[in-house]
């Protein structure tokens, strides 16, 4: 009989469970626990109040049969035979557990437009605009002093550098890991600061990109791409590769009844496999990890704390024989923190060990904000500026934006009407994500979470709004909201009285404890490779032999920023260290995370 304890709910957490209940591994006698910080509010679709972690399928008051808007992670790329190099593409795990779960009914395109709208320096236009014949018969430029920038799209400034970087296209999962860990800048790279050879892993993106576009063109990728966490310091061997996923006109998936209902129903499925295999299975909410160490003879030792008293005293010290730390790295750290002062002698602290330490820190947090806005019309479509949202083909649907600004609402995404349940004329609600930010944007909107009348009562790092799921902007916030979507969509901020009231305005701030970023990038001067494969055990990585402590989630994998990250680092951990058979379909071709045995 053994004892599994999965310290977070999320996708990498889930998923865990799920797997390992229905691996056949486990028997009767065996105990999978889920512990969830989280007592999230919003309901699920068979009546449950299943955890999800960062995807937050929120619907219109609550209401399962009203509209809904993603407030987390909302798309996944399918997993498809790509006919012209012959090679299946997309994210696998994701894919697989979807079908698993017969949900493949509910798949639907998430579509991006191919000609966004932009609102960059205070001017209005369409990415189609872009070399084409204005008025005065010149090629209309984007706003911006640098050939490379005002003449093409951030899209192919990103490729260009990329191909700067790369010297060639790493098409594989194979090939891409060979070049996080050895990938050199090719021949004839020009630079003034960097030189064929240099080691790319050891390199900023932002150092990089900045020498190779200058102020000029970095500014308009960081401005037009969307995300200014694209074009931090991080990784530049990584972030090369990475960069090109976010070209307009990408075609992505999601599910009909909101990506939330993958993660309800993963639970539900690992449940339901617990049960019919004698597992004890439970889900204990409101409870956090709170300190995690090995005794002298290698067992684990852990303590919890109830999640709305962060100062109350730790619990009963408590042992497992697996334990699964399905959480970011902020909530690591904030468990390593209170480790350090626990009692344990004999025992040992690995999470505080200086080489842990190190590889906890090989990753950049990256907050980020989303704002979801209900009105009863899609006002949207009849401005002087309206979102192209039917592609170039008009064959094309399901096409969600985004619009792409420099302005602090930064990118925004329109879900219209998509009531699971048909809502008949006038009481349908039309949702637009009106806010979807990161980085140094999070702070301009933290900041007017509280109404102009109010006094700050709870410090920020008390502030745990993400496990509980959606909250409502205040007044001061909404009118922001409305002035800064008229300079986009009306070209002036005064026109803010011609958009309709909001019928609710919900936010959720993924830069608050103990999330600490929406996503995360690996930083430079790492080894991804190494990283990815030690991190994995943090106690082995400490010196214990045969620890069965084990971190899972996007943060540390090769497919950051997406739910298949999570995915596949668990996979990796259930497949290496459980000998649990896999569900990839060819660990050659697919390999979950990069191997630091490859050359």
């Amino acid at each position: 009989m053994a004892t599994y304890k999965i310290f977070g709910a999320g996708p990498g957490g889930l998923y865990t469970a799920w797997r390992l209940a229905s691996s056949g591994r486990l028997g009767a006698g065996d105990s999978i626990e889920l512990v969830e910080w989280g007592e999230y509010r919003f309901p699920g679709h068979d009546g449950t109040r299943a955890p999800a972690g960062r995807i937050c399928t929120y619907h219109h008051k609550d209401d399962p049969d009203q509209s809904y808007i993603e407030l987390g992670g909302m798309r996944f790329i399918d997993w498809a035979l790509n006919e012209k190099t012959g090679r299946y593409e997309g994210h696998q795990l994701v894919s697989r557990t979807i079908d698993a779960l017969g949900l493949r009914p509910f798949v639907i395109p998430f579509n991006t437009t191919d000609n966004p709208l932009l609102y960059l320096r205070g001017q209005n236009f369409y990415q189609s605009q872009i070399g084409q014949a204005g008025p005065d018969g010149k090629p209309f430029a984007a706003p911006y002093n640098n050939p490379p920038a005002n003449q093409a799209s951030a899209s192919d400034l990103f490729n260009a550098v990329s191909q700067a970087i790369t010297g060639q296209p790493y098409t594989t999962r194979q090939d891409q890991c060979r070049f996080y860990k050895n990938g050199v800048l090719p021949e004839g790279f020009k630079s003034g600061v960097y030189r064929p050879g240099d080691t790319v892993g050891n390199i900023s993106y932002w150092n990089i990109f900045y020498d190779f576009a200058g102020n000029e063109g970095y500014d308009y990728a960081n401005d037009a791409g969307g995300y200014t966490s694209n074009v931090i310091s991080w990784n530049a061997a990584d972030a090369a590769i990475y960069n090109g996923e976010f070209a307009p006109g990408g075609s992505y998936k999601t599910l009909s009844t909101g990506y939330s209902t993958l993660f309800e129903t993963l639970y539900a499925a690992a449940r339901d496999a617990a049960q019919q295999r004698g597992i004890d299975f439970a889900l204990t909410q409101g409870c956090r990890l709170h300190s995690i160490w090995h005794d002298e003879a290698g067992g684990i030792r852990y303590r919890t704390a109830m999640a709305n008293d962060p100062y109350a005293g730790a619990g009963a010290e408590q042992t497992a024989d697996y334990a699964f730390l399905a959480m970011p790295p902020r909530a690591i750290d904030l468990v390593a923190q209170a480790t350090r002062f626990q009692d344990m002698s004999p025992g040992y602290d690995f999470l505080n060990d200086r080489e842990v330490q190190n590889y906890l820190n090989s990753v950049i947090l990256q907050p980020s904000f989303k704002v979801a806005m209900f009105f009863d019309s899609p006002w949207w479509e009849n401005t002087p500026y309206p979102p192209k949202l039917s592609g170039e083909n008009s064959a094309v649907t399901n096409v969600f934006g985004p619009t792409i600004t420099d302005i602090p609402l930064r990118q925004v995404y329109y879900f219209g009407n998509n009531a699971p349940t048909p809502q008949p004329p006038g009481q349908a609600r039309y949702g637009l994500l009106a806010s979807y930010d990161d980085m140094d944007f999070t702070q301009f909107w933290q900041e007017i979470q509280l109404d102009v009348t109010e006094r700050r009562s709870l410090a920020l790092s008390q502030n745990f709004q993400p496990l509980h799921g959606p909250c409502h902007a205040s007044p001061t916030m909404e009118r922001m909201l409305l002035a800064e979507l008229a300079r986009v969509h009306y070209g002036r901020p005064e026109k803010a009285g011609q958009i309709p009231e909001p019928l609710e305005t919900a936010l959720v701030d993924w830069g608050l404890n103990p999330f600490g970023a929406g996503y995360h990038a690996w930083a430079a001067h790492y080894d991804i490779t190494d990283v990815m494969v030690h991190i994995r055990t943090p106690g082995r990585l400490g010196g214990i032999l045969g620890s069965n402590v084990f971190i899972v989630g996007s943060a540390f994998s090769n497919d950051q920023a997406w739910v298949e990250g999570a995915f596949c680092t668990a996979e990796s951990v259930l497949i290496d260290f459980l000998q649990i058979p896999s569900i990839i379909r060819d660990l050659k071709e697919y390999p979950p995370i990069c191997y630091n045995t490859w050359a």
